[in-house]
């Protein structure tokens, strides 16, 4: 039996000064911080990748990459190599409380389209449970279906979203009810889809937070949980008090994960504590006297 090649048993290595290079690449494309101590995640990241194109180092890929000979499509599974994350259905619930039982049934009465970002939507989990709460608090309200968009920097998870097709571990969180009005069983193996009729009711969108414009212009409600731990604070707060500062309605909500927090950076949002989550608001603007005014720029009672 003759042995394999040396070659072909020994893996390659990511020393720390190419990952370090990586790491400013990757925050460069994407505004993700990769900490120390992902090196590991990182390599075993993009190994498939030395793999595909058949190069021997990190650092023959590296170059690739940023040497002028790299396409748009190697740089599009680079970016998904180093950004999925995994989630699942109605994830850090008391969100989706609030969001049926107080914000929604707010926005309906004060306006007549309400419209839904989920930045950093991932494999669309998010997405699907935001048509789901919005579908049954719009029916319950006798009011129009809000609009919904999901976006990521990641074309590979995009196209998972659309195709909308999950297994037991994303619908753990499903009640069986729902798990029956609003998916299909697609296999026995536990997979479901989500009914052509919802997937009609949403849009996805491969999108760069930080180079490409907001879907829209007020926003009433920006979902962008578990998002911003990947960013460093200069990165946090030109997202929040730019990018959504900006495209959020003055009455809009914004929802981010419950291991995350505006409060150390942010001077355009205050936190809702009486919706009992981490959900924040636009500040009230002031006028040239100092005085607050509401979205609609009524002022504030007790004001003069």
């Amino acid at each position: 039996m003759t042995p394999a090649p040396a070659s072909a048993l020994a893996l390659p290595t990511l020393s720390q000064a190419t990952f370090d290079k990586f790491r400013a690449l990757i925050y460069q494309k994407t505004g993700i911080h990769m900490r120390e101590g992902k090196q590991i995640l990182i390599a075993n990241r993009l190994r498939k990748r030395l793999v595909q194109l058949k190069l021997d180092s990190y650092e023959e890929y590296y170059s690739l990459l940023t040497a002028g000979r790299c396409t748009a499509v190697e740089m599009t599974h680079f970016i998904d190599a180093v950004s999925t994350n995994e989630t699942y259905f109605f994830r850090e619930g008391n969100h989706f409380t609030a969001l049926s039982a107080t914000i929604l049934p707010e926005l309906f009465r004060a306006h007549a389209k309400v419209r839904i970002w989920s930045a950093g939507c991932s494999t669309g989990e998010e997405v699907y449970t935001l048509r789901i709460v919005a579908d049954q608090a719009a029916r319950a309200a006798g009011a129009r279906e809000p609009e919904i968009i999901g976006t990521d920097i990641s074309t590979t998870v995009i196209g998972r979203a659309r195709e909308g097709v999950y297994r037991d571990r994303a619908l753990r969180l499903v009640p069986p009810d729902l798990l029956k009005e609003y998916f299909v069983r697609v296999d026995d193996a536990g997979a479901f889809q989500v009914s052509a009729a919802a997937r009609a009711h949403v849009e996805f969108k491969v999108h760069n937070l930080f180079t490409d414009p907001p879907p829209w212009e007020g926003v009433n409600i920006i979902f962008c949980r578990n998002v911003m731990i990947y960013f460093d604070k200069p990165t946090q707060t030109k997202l929040v008090d730019g990018i959504f500062a900006r495209a959020i309605h003055p009455d809009g909500y914004l929802f981010i994960g419950h291991s995350e927090s505006l409060s150390s950076f942010t001077t355009c949002f205050t936190y809702a504590s009486s919706l009992k989550a981490p959900i924040y608001r636009k500040k009230k603007a002031k006028d040239a006297f100092g005085i607050t005014k509401d979205a609609f720029g009524i002022t504030k009672e007790g004001t003069l």
